[in-house]
């Protein structure tokens, strides 16, 4: 009688859902483990584009011209001996900065991956007023203007595909590579302005074709900076510390104008050495892949504790009304083919895209489950609810996924009716019925 009584005990369905509740936490573990693999397949995937942008160009900044003149403040002493000699270099940036950009996009792909590259073809072109030697800071300053010179920052020096050549009141410049001070920017060209006559207005031009991957940027230098960027690519994020004045984006590409002036910035005009940093200038565009399954993903598992327990409430629910009894073996079996649904959503995924990818997984998993149940009930109308379980949960999940803004409200009013939907559904069941 005793061993019948434990039978009983070990039988009922108060100890089945704390087993059952204890299974699907404790399978919580697996969903972690799949997170890890999405993360692995993210990293790989950034290891192959940095390899692509590597060869081919990285992020592009594109920043100048700025006139660079040397200068040399001498320390007499009483005697009006030199005591102390300091040198420095005095920066001056151009009163007016246009820049007319195209960028021709192209997509690269090594194995299963994909990414997005470009050639862009610059037009610079402004002036430099008489530059102000009247500083404070180097008062009876001996420049040097013979050596003066112009630098023009890019960021990824190997995306150069031209000769390029600055023109300067009609001359054309000598372009060396790199820069001459490291004061401004860490990589560029320079070209010696000893041949220019500084002491009036300067126009200059210059035309550069680039290579580069993802992101194209310019420094607004100009006390009015004026840029107009277009592309035939249809998927533009505008980035950097300006928004376009005025923008166009269709399905045929995208063009953009911005304006900024010296106010709009944190630095003046000119000044010496290191004392102000220009890279908080910078707007640009970036061009982007449209879907990133990955991404996706991630936020698909997240759901996976909310899948396997509605799957075992119902099951509870089917097993108490039906008198059949389930083994929690066989729960933790239906519990494993929802979680097959996220590896099979990122391994397709990978190759058909995301919307493709969830369609086969979700309909796979879907039959899976439904010619498992009928197997251990055999009994239609079961499967029938347990089909209509699952669509409507895969269904909720996708719209979710498709979601932005509105993702965590629509995420919390799906759950609220769901669970109103199981508690109106647990008032015709006898939980505490026998065996």
């Amino acid at each position: 009688m005793e061993t019948k009584g434990i039978q009983q005990f070990l039988n009922s369905y108060s100890v089945k859902m704390i087993i059952v509740s204890g299974m699907a936490i404790l399978l919580l573990i697996p969903s972690l483990l799949i997170q890890d693999i999405i993360r692995e397949r993210i990293a790989l995937s950034q290891n192959v584009k940095n390899e692509l942008y590597t060869q081919w160009g990285g992020k592009q900044v594109v920043a100048g011209p700025v006139l660079n003149v040397p200068f040399t403040v001498s320390d007499p002493d009483e005697n009006n001996k030199i005591v102390n000699e300091r040198h420095g270099v005095a920066h001056f940036l151009p009163e007016t900065l246009k820049t007319n950009g195209v960028l021709i996009p192209e997509m690269r792909s090594r194995g299963i991956y994909n990414v997005v590259v470009y050639q862009g073809k610059l037009k610079l072109s402004g002036s430099f007023i008489q530059p102000d030697i009247s500083l404070p800071d180097i008062q009876n300053a001996r420049y040097n203007w013979s050596s003066a010179y112009f630098t023009i920052g890019i960021s990824d020096m190997r995306g150069i595909k031209n000769l390029p050549e600055l023109v300067v009141n009609g001359l054309k410049c000598k372009v060396e590579p790199g820069v001459a001070d490291t004061d401004l920017f860490q990589s560029g060209i320079t070209i010696n302005a000893g041949s220019v006559d500084l002491k009036r207005t300067v126009n200059f031009e210059l035309d550069l074709v680039l290579n580069g991957s993802e992101d194209l940027s310019v420094e607004a230098l100009g006390k009015t900076s004026e840029v107009t960027l277009k592309s035939e690519w249809a998927q533009p994020a505008f980035s950097g510390r300006f928004l376009p004045e005025n923008r166009q984006v269709t399905a045929k590409g995208f063009t953009a104008d911005w304006v900024v002036t010296h106010l709009n910035r944190n630095f003046p005009q000119q000044w010496t050495d290191k004392k102000f940093n220009t890279h908080d200038a910078k707007l640009g565009v970036e061009l982007l892949i449209p879907v990133d399954h990955y991404q996706k993903s991630m936020r698909s598992v997240k759901y996976a504790f909310l899948f396997i327990a509605l799957n075992f409430i119902i099951f509870i629910f089917i097993e108490i009304k039906s008198k059949v009894r389930i083994h929690p073996f066989q729960y933790s079996l239906v519990a494993f083919a929802l979680l097959i649904f996220y590896a099979l959503l990122t391994s397709i995924g990978e190759h058909v895209g995301f919307n493709l990818a969830y369609l086969i997984s979700s309909l796979a998993v879907t039959s899976l489950i439904s010619w498992y149940t009928y197997s251990l009930l055999r009994d239609t109308r079961s499967v029938i609810w347990i089909t209509l379980l699952q669509t409507g949960l895969y269904l909720f999940l996708f719209t979710i996924l498709q979601l932005q803004d509105f993702a965590l409200l629509g995420g919390t009013i799906g759950l609220f009716i769901i669970l109103a939907i199981i508690m109106k559904a647990s008032q015709k069941i006898e939980l505490y019925s026998e065996i």
